[in-house]
């Protein structure tokens, strides 16, 4: 059987995350704020504006199957929430010891219902055979990651600098599915599946 055979018996993996949108003005003043900080020229990898959102669960590399049965997770998930405000507000590194990896602005409102989301989707995510989460959920808007040392203390003089301030509240509405296709000028999401709230 010649490579191409067996490239092509082998079944097609979506790499895909489940996430929560977030509106194109906080998009905006986001991106803003990441202009701000490239000025200290430091080794980040940073997140296209574009597709920055409150990610719920990684779910990796995963079959045309999987990707089925994580919709249909989400549609359950959706069904038994209400749409509610989130404010993205405040920012910091992770991890708070050692050398920072990455940098995050804040959710403050509406983190109650994140993580009831989070533990309701995880729980029907294991139980159609995707797995529970492999770290604890911790939401926040991801701005970069650090890659090296270069000019980090600079950069992290430059986070200090910045006013504590909101970068604006919205409704979230839905749960999304995503597809992460990684591409050297940064990560294309594409939405598979997008599930509204409706719990009266």
């Amino acid at each position: 059987m010649s490579k191409s055979d067996e490239k092509e018996m082998k079944p097609e993996l979506i790499r895909s995350f489940i996430a929560i949108s977030i509106p194109e003005e906080i998009k905006q003043k986001l991106a803003e704020l990441q202009a701000r900080l490239k000025k200290a020229d430091a080794m980040v990898k940073w997140t296209r504006a574009q597709g920055i959102h409150i990610t719920l669960r990684f779910l990796g590399n995963v079959s045309v199957e999987e990707i089925k049965e994580a919709g249909e997770a989400i549609s359950q998930v959706a069904r038994q929430f209400s749409p509610f405000l989130v404010e993205a507000n405040g920012f910091g590194t992770f991890p708070e010891r050692g050398r920072p990896r990455v940098i995050w602005v804040g959710l403050n409102q509406g983190v109650s219902q994140l993580k009831a989301i989070f533990e309701e989707l995880d729980k029907e995510l294991i139980n159609r055979g995707l797995g529970k989460a492999d770290r604890a959920f911790s939401p926040h808007l991801t701005l970069g990651r650090i890659k090296t040392g270069k000019n980090l203390n600079k950069l992290l003089e430059y986070l200090k600098a910045e006013p504590e301030k909101a970068y604006g509240i919205f409704e979230a509405k839905s749960i999304c599915l995503f597809r992460s296709q990684l591409r050297p000028e940064g990560a294309i999401y594409t939405l598979l599946r997008e599930e509204f709230f409706s719990a009266k």
